[in-house]
């Protein structure tokens, strides 16, 4: 068994490739790439280096010339049988083509020869038949034949198949060069059978020419045609005598046919089935919606006035929220303005009295602060400055000035303090430690705060207000539950309302399906299902006699219904009348027994007078010539038997293979369809599919992903086959772009396991693929 395996391939020019090298797996080799990467150039650079470059070039021939206009070709290392080769290819129209075998380093004389060896019966088109197919190649489904396979199978199948094939074919033309089916054939035996047959008419014209033969002949021949007519009458009576006795056999088919006539034609109009299914449906219907009834004694009435105390109860509750978050505001504003004092509680307001006396009392510490320490300090400053500039030390004298400022600022601050401390002896405990500037800013935080927390006992009283209203909403809502929140009540009253409208949408559906019911019944004549049933069972009766008759007019087909029914009436019996016939048979049966014997006399006198020299003569010519004809004809026969032993021998050798690679295409095309088709069929012209509900469909009849699915079952089911003869690398170029991605997920499983038993298959896709074993091209190669 030939198994390759194609290990590495180096591209020097071919296409988009220059330079480039590329290694592959054993088993699934997955080649993915955008359009224009360079998938379909590295398939076709595989498929060139196996069975060399296209020396023609033309508009459908595409080359792939490289695109720097360099050297054409590149090498390949390809493993058979566990030996590594390396084939080398370079150039297109003049190639120089070497074979190396790796191990030894031997370089083949005969390169392909050798590759020819290497692939057994294997040329470039039964490649590209079985091992190499794309997108374009699926649609031969549709005019693919068994006989093609077969074909196929029968090369690979058996060493040699192709040269007996060619002795086959010689053998048939060399008998059909010797004899023609037509009648103006003017081929050899043609004519030597012309010849015989007119030797044969000259000897009998010599015969006839003789008196006493011709008087013998025409008496043989007047007794060979009344043993015509005995033969002939005989005949007939026979005849009659077994069209009696079938019409015998047929009589009481006959009369049951006619008693289940009478039976079915007495039963009346038979039961229209169609409404009598139609009334069982309704009446399941029926069944079904009284077990899904819903019912609720929750009123209309009772939903609305929930309705109205639910808008109330929200309402109620969103007021409740409002005055809430207002009394969290007023608390907040509260808390945060004895942060900012760092008070404990929120201090009275200053009185009219309390705001003059601080105000007073402001205004004289700081006049007096300007009259004394600020006053002095400048005079101070003054003279030191004068006496430094009279000593020349400035920088000590304007240094000495500051410092006599300072002194006075201080002083003025702390005659300040003092003045306030005195002042704010009188006032709250809160505002003791306070300038009297944050005392008068604070004023208005402090009637801001006393506002909210009026504001605050208005809402308690509001809310304490409202309390009674809610208790009351509440109270009336509490049939649909206690303690709910508005969304609960809304929800199980939109509940109630679906089920109230469900009611009666259910009750107005019941009515309309009783209605329905009645009129049926009252078409089919029955009241109920009682009186339906029981006649279903009769027109059951009748249709097993209506089927019972069928079988019984099958049987009487071709008999003569008038004499069967003309018997069925006398009821006679026939049997003195088949004595009588008998009789005359065997009369006649005499009367040719001695015919028969004269007629053989006359035969012997006939032989007798053919002694003389002439008839002889002529008598061995004809013997000549059927000698010839005999040993033209042997050898015709000879030749087309021949042929036809060597074309059974070689389907011999494949019949069970054809069955065997159906049997495994249908295996892949369940797995492929989940299940959905599951055996493949053939005649000789056609392929069909069994779905799996039995039923049986043409290629034309599948949609066009099925049919693609079952051309790569027999694709795929057919490399399985011939692994036994060889395995070759299997080149798939982007052949299921139209799949959607389940299917494309089962043919890449499909295709794994394929891969699994040391089958190299190389898969070219523009679809992103994940796993190992994944070559992406990009455009930059």
């Amino acid at each position: 068994m030939n198994i390759m395996w194609i290990k590495k391939v180096h591209i020097v020019g071919f296409g988009q490739f220059n330079q480039q090298t590329f290694d592959f797996v054993q088993g699934l080799q997955v080649v993915q790439g955008l359009n224009e990467a360079g998938k379909t150039t590295l398939h076709q650079f595989l498929f060139d280096m196996i069975f060399g470059f296209p020396q023609a070039k033309g508009r459908k021939i595409n080359t792939y010339e490289p695109l720097d206009k360099g050297p054409y070709g590149g090498s390949m290392q390809f493993e058979v049988d566990h030996q590594l080769y390396e084939l080398e290819r370079l150039g297109r129209t003049q190639t120089v083509t070497t074979l190396t075998a790796v191990g030894s380093g031997q370089q083949f004389a005969d390169p392909e020869a050798m590759l020819t060896k290497l692939l057994g019966p294997v040329d470039r088109e039964l490649y590209l038949a079985i091992f190499s197919f794309d997108q374009e190649a699926l649609m031969n489904i549709f005019s693919l034949k068994p006989d093609d396979f077969a074909a196929y199978l029968r090369t690979l199948a058996t060493p040699g198949a192709q040269n007996w094939l060619e002795v086959a074919n010689r053998w048939d033309k060399t008998a059909t060069a010797k004899f023609g089916s037509t009648k103006t054939a003017h081929r050899e035996l043609n004519q030597a059978l012309a010849n015989l047959q007119m030797q044969r008419q000259q000897l009998q014209n010599n015969l006839r020419q003789q008196p006493s033969l011709d008087k013998l002949q025409a008496e043989a021949q007047h007794l060979t045609q009344r043993v015509a007519s005995l033969e002939q009458r005989q005949a007939q009576l026979q005849g009659q005598m077994n069209h009696q006795q079938a019409q015998v056999h047929l009589l009481p088919v006959y009369r049951r046919w006619q008693q289940i006539k009478q039976q079915v034609k007495a039963t009346g109009k038979p039961l229209d089935l169609t409404a009598a299914d139609k009334a069982d449906r309704v009446r399941q219907q029926l069944t079904a919606l009284d077990d899904v009834m819903v019912t609720t004694a929750v009123t209309k009435q009772q939903v609305e006035s929930a309705t109205v105390a639910l808008r109330q109860l929200e309402k109620l509750e969103n007021q409740q929220k409002n005055l809430a978050e207002q009394q969290v505001k007023a608390v907040q504003a509260q808390t945060a303005l004895l942060e900012k004092y760092h008070w404990t509680q929120v201090p009275p307001l200053l009185t009219d009295q309390q705001k003059s006396q601080l105000g007073g009392q402001k205004e004289t510490g700081q006049q007096s602060t300007k009259n004394s320490w600020l006053i002095i300090a400048i005079i101070i400053s003054s003279l030191i400055i004068i006496g430094a500039l009279l000593i020349s030390h400035v920088a000590i004298g304007i240094l000495l000035a500051l410092i006599s400022l300072l002194l006075g600022w201080w002083g003025s601050r702390q005659q300040k303090t003092n003045v306030v401390a005195n002042t704010q002896q009188d006032l709250p405990a809160a505002y003791q430690q306070m300038a009297t500037a944050d005392i008068f800013a604070a004023q208005t935080d402090i009637q801001r705060i006393n506002d909210m927390m009026l504001s605050n006992n208005q809402i308690i009283h509001d809310q304490q207000a409202m309390m009674s209203e809610l208790v009351k909403m509440r109270a009336a809502l509490n049939w649909l539950g206690e303690g709910l929140t508005v969304d609960e009540y809304r929800k199980r009253l939109a509940d109630i309302h679906i089920k109230q409208e469900t009611m009666g949408q259910q009750q107005l559906q019941r009515a309309n399906l009783q209605q329905t019911l009645q009129e049926l019944y009252q078409k089919l004549g029955v009241k109920d299902v009682a009186m339906l049933q029981q006649r279903r069972d009769a027109q059951r009766h009748i249709n097993d006699l209506q089927r019972e008759a069928n079988m019984l007019e099958e049987q009487l087909k071709g008999a003569d219904l008038h004499e069967l029914a003309a018997q069925a009436a006398i009821a006679t019996d026939d049997k003195p009348a088949m004595t009588d016939q008998q009789t005359i048979l065997q009369r006649i049966q005499d009367e040719k027994n001695q015919l028969n014997q004269k007629l053989a006399e006359i035969n012997v006198q006939l032989q007798n007078l053919q002694t003389d020299n002439t008839i002889e003569h002529q008598q061995q010519v004809v013997a000549n010539q059927v000698a010839v004809v005999n040993q033209q004809l042997t050898q015709y026969f000879v030749d087309r038997l021949g042929s036809e032993w060597i074309k059974q021998a070689l389907n011999a050798a494949i019949a069970d293979r054809l069955p065997n690679l159906l049997a495994q295409a249908g295996t892949f095309l369940r797995q492929l369809t989940d299940n959905h088709y599951q055996t493949i069929q053939q005649t000789k012209t056609l392929l069909k599919v069994v779905r799996n509900d039995g039923k049986i469909l043409g290629v034309n009849q599948l949609s066009k992903g099925t049919a693609e699915q079952l051309y790569v079952a027999l694709r795929l089911a057919f490399v399985k086959n011939v692994t036994a003869t060889l395995q070759l690398p299997l080149l798939i170029d982007d052949a299921f772009v139209d799949f959607d991605e389940q299917r494309r997920q089962t043919m890449l499983t499909l295709l794994a396991d394929l891969a699994s038993s040391e089958q190299q298959i190389f898969y070219f896709t523009a679809q992103k693929t994940q796993g190992k074993h994944v070559l992406t091209l990009t455009h930059q190669q």
